[in-house]
């Protein structure tokens, strides 16, 4: 998926949760999708866990609510670009969808999460598809949030996800849906 994208985003708590790569492998020579963090506070952790592939451009989306020292520190290790925030503070994530586009090239995008980032693309209906792995592995952390209230602040518009697709590779299983809205 990774290399059929422009960018590959994930939120600041993905970042701070975990050690990881928005890359390809480095034996792929197609051309490296831009990494994108999307972050309301600036606290990124950018040097631990962030694998930084020297092919790779690195994009932090930052709060305009964040404090105005932020950009020091994390202006020498990724480019830093200011985007609108909610009444709550949040990054406005259609907002950060239009500047990507506008000023990036940015047409298509894979999200890779957190569930603060996925909750607020989908609640907005700004995805598209969600992939979906089933693998023999379970992982996460327990989270504030209470099982079921995924979209809690939208009651009454639920989301039909369509099946279109689905593979089988060794023990796992890629789902692929499209979203839409529920009528």
């Amino acid at each position: 998926l990774r290399s059929r994208a422009d960018a590959v985003m994930v939120g600041g708590g993905t970042v701070r949760a975990e050690r990881l790569s928005l890359s390809l492998d480095a034996e792929d020579t197609r051309p490296v999708p831009r990494a994108v963090i999307l972050t309301n506070t600036g606290d990124l952790p950018l040097e631990s866990n962030l694998v930084r592939d020297h092919r790779q451009d690195v994009l932090v989306l930052l709060s305009d609510s964040a404090d105005k020292d932020v950009e020091r520190h994390l202006g020498c290790l990724a480019e830093i670009r200011r985007v609108p925030a909610t009444q709550s503070g949040a990054i406005d994530v259609a907002k950060a969808l239009e500047i990507m586009k506008s000023s990036y090239g940015i047409d298509i995008l894979l999200c890779e999460g957190g569930p603060a980032l996925n909750h607020a693309l989908i609640s907005a209906d700004l995805a598209d598809e969600l992939f979906v792995t089933v693998a023999p592995v379970l992982v996460g952390a327990n989270t504030p949030e209470e099982p079921g209230t995924f979209l809690k602040d939208r009651p009454g518009h639920p989301k039909a996800l369509r099946l279109t697709s689905s593979q089988v590779a060794g023990d796992e299983l890629f789902l692929r849906y499209s979203i839409e809205e529920h009528h």
